[in-house]
């Protein structure tokens, strides 16, 4: 609640852009929307079932704004895509990238960190692009997020995003990835502008997927938490959640700047391609970790159950 309204404050606030914050109205009734299902949930726990028709309804509302993914800029080797693929696509990143971010807020920092990554990524896209709304939108939340923070790592004054904040921030960091791609795709720079939104995207899409497919294969709800996400595995190793956070930051600072390294020296699939191997190198290692440690505990209660006979 207190990063919605120190965002709209200083958005609406941000003299001469005031005026500007009718052109997000639409945008900003969806926030609203979906700030107030989380405070909701946050509360009394809603059923998932019923949080998911509210965000596939908030896609559409987003879709019908005519913010829509549009074309995949020659991934896959397709470009332009017809009516009813940008539709479908739209609604399944939208609700996908919310629930893919929702689900990294399971320590200290970390949903305030990507914030922060993403909305700065934003940012300089919309200054590449001279689109000043889009600068000031990131420039308000990476404010709200950076006093977030604060108090999120404070030991006596701490406090949390909880699904209010994470659905929130997810919702208006891939909406306003969208709308970037749009002002960017007549200009040169689009599929720099895709990689930079992927860059952001991936690390929370790609464990969402990883701890879903594991779910599933273990015959359990994907809705149902655990503790198989990376940055529970990071915290196996020994990590406390200040270093843990840092860590997960670090990897998707590497891997932008890898991705857009290489962008200009292989192209385009092969950038993607190097962004997505460090993070199944390091879901490897820390698989491997994991199961090390069960070992260790299953041993040590062999043990303990021997010298109790």
């Amino acid at each position: 609640i207190a990063i919605f309204i120190a965002a709209s404050l200083s958005f609406s606030l941000s003299i001469p852009f005031g005026p500007s914050i009718l052109i997000y109205k639409n945008l900003f009734i969806a926030v609203v929307i979906l700030l107030t299902m989380g405070v909701i949930d946050d509360r009394f726990d809603l059923r998932a079932s019923f949080k998911l028709v509210i965000q596939l309804l908030l896609a559409h509302y987003t879709y019908t704004m005519g913010i829509k993914i549009e074309s995949l800029y020659g991934l896959f080797g397709m470009y332009e895509l017809p009516t009813w693929g940008q539709y479908a696509l739209t609604l399944v990143v939208i609700t996908g990238v919310i629930n893919a971010y929702n689900l990294m807020d399971g320590i200290d920092g970390l949903a305030g960190g990507l914030g922060i990554l993403g909305f700065t990524m934003l940012f300089i896209f919309a200054l590449l692009n001279n689109h000043v709304h889009m600068a000031v939108l990131s420039l308000v939340f990476i404010g709200a997020l950076i006093g977030f923070l604060k108090f999120n790592f404070s030991k006596s004054q701490k406090i949390f995003m909880g699904d209010a904040g994470s659905l929130m921030i997810g919702f208006v960091l891939v909406v306003a990835s969208i709308n970037s791609l749009q002002i960017s795709a007549t200009k040169s720079n689009s599929k720099f502008v895709l990689i930079g939104v992927i860059s952001v995207l991936l690390l929370p899409v790609f464990d969402a997927i990883r701890v879903f497919r594991g779910r599933l294969k273990k015959g359990k709800s994907p809705f149902i938490a655990d503790r198989t996400h990376l940055h529970h595995l990071i915290l196996s190793i020994g990590l406390n959640h200040k270093k843990s956070t840092l860590f997960l930051l670090s990897i998707v600072f590497t891997t932008t700047v890898l991705g857009h390294t290489l962008f200009y020296t292989f192209g385009f699939i092969y950038s993607i391609l190097a962004m997505i191997f460090p993070l199944l190198i390091i879901n490897v290692a820390l698989q491997f970790n994991n199961k090390i440690q069960v070992w260790k505990e299953r041993i040590t209660q062999l043990e303990n159950n021997e010298m109790r006979k």
